[in-house]
């Protein structure tokens, strides 16, 4: 028969509240164990637990250990340089514009003309056209700022032709020409010698051919800031185009050289047009239009 025991009711044992709190004490004594193994420790057996930052004195220490140098041995090389770019390292190269040419313009040759009737005449034969060269002129010397004059060297022949009976001129090429490009100048000159007013031209026939000659210096010229004085080269009293300017306070124009006549007083800085020197005289043409002919000696315009 088997003997039965006693039931016995489960019991739960609850702590008290003092019983219930952690032992600070062995908290403390688990915090100084836990720092000396993890920190004290592996600085008193001198194990490093991570690379070391150098410092200088080491590399002091390492360039002393290094091996010396081999006799015909190469020197260590040098730092690689940081490459710089190109465009600032060196700049653009500038651009220069091209000089301007010096322009020498002759003076106007009357070869051709009609009179009222019809008929042609040649040379002399048309009489002469007082006042043109002064209008004409300034606007051929004009062509030294064409852009197609830029570099230009040579000979260029123009012929203008005036009508007096409509009041038209018109510009045309000459025979022969030695620059590159006398079509672009011609261009060029129909622009500038457009505005020349015929009125003030004292003129014997309705239609007449005038001949001017340019010549294109290059190696003379001026830069585009100077575009303003085409005759760079030319001294004061002597202009490129045969022109002159007086240098005497006043200077006495004549109608026959020494002892002719006297005609005007010039001042100062007054232009007159030269013709060939005769005993150190010169035939000129002065007054509005340089209408007016005369003689002046040769000092009166520093020659």
């Amino acid at each position: 028969m088997f003997s039965r025991k006693a039931e016995v009711g489960l019991q739960v044992q609850i702590p008290p509240a003092a019983q219930d709190r952690p032992s600070w004490m062995k908290v403390g004594v688990i915090t100084a164990i836990g720092f000396l193994v993890g920190v004290a420790w592996p600085r008193i057996a001198g194990v490093r637990l991570g690379p070391s930052v150098p410092s200088d004195t080491a590399s002091a220490a390492a360039a002393a250990s290094a091996p010396p140098a081999e006799p015909g041995s190469a020197p260590p090389a040098a730092p690689a340089a940081i490459p710089v770019p190109a465009a600032i390292a060196s700049p653009a190269p500038v651009a220069v514009a091209p000089s301007l040419p010096a322009v020498t313009v002759g003076h106007g040759v009357v070869f051709a003309c009609k009179t009222s009737d019809g008929d042609s005449l040649k040379g002399s034969d048309c009489g002469s056209l007082p006042g043109l060269d002064g209008q004409v002129m300034p606007r051929l010397r004009k062509l030294a700022e064409c852009p197609d004059a830029a570099g230009a060297s040579g000979k260029l022949h123009l012929v203008v032709h005036l009508d007096f009976s409509r009041g038209a001129l018109s510009v045309d090429l000459g025979k022969g020409h030695g620059v590159a490009s006398p079509d672009a100048l011609l261009a060029c000159a129909k622009t500038d010698v457009t505005g020349v007013g015929l009125g003030g031209i004292a003129h014997d026939n309705p239609r007449y051919s005038v001949a001017y000659s340019l010549t294109f210096d290059s190696a003379g010229g001026a830069t585009p800031a100077q575009s303003g004085s085409v005759a760079a080269t030319a001294t004061p009293g002597d202009a490129a185009d045969g022109s002159a300017q007086v240098v005497w306070e006043v200077a006495i124009v004549r109608d026959a050289p020494k002892t002719g006549k006297v005609l005007a007083r010039l001042q100062r800085g007054a232009t007159v047009h030269v013709g060939s020197a005769k005993d150190g005289w010169y035939p000129v043409k002065f007054g509005d239009g340089f209408g007016s002919d005369g003689w002046l000696y040769r000092g009166a315009i520093g020659r």
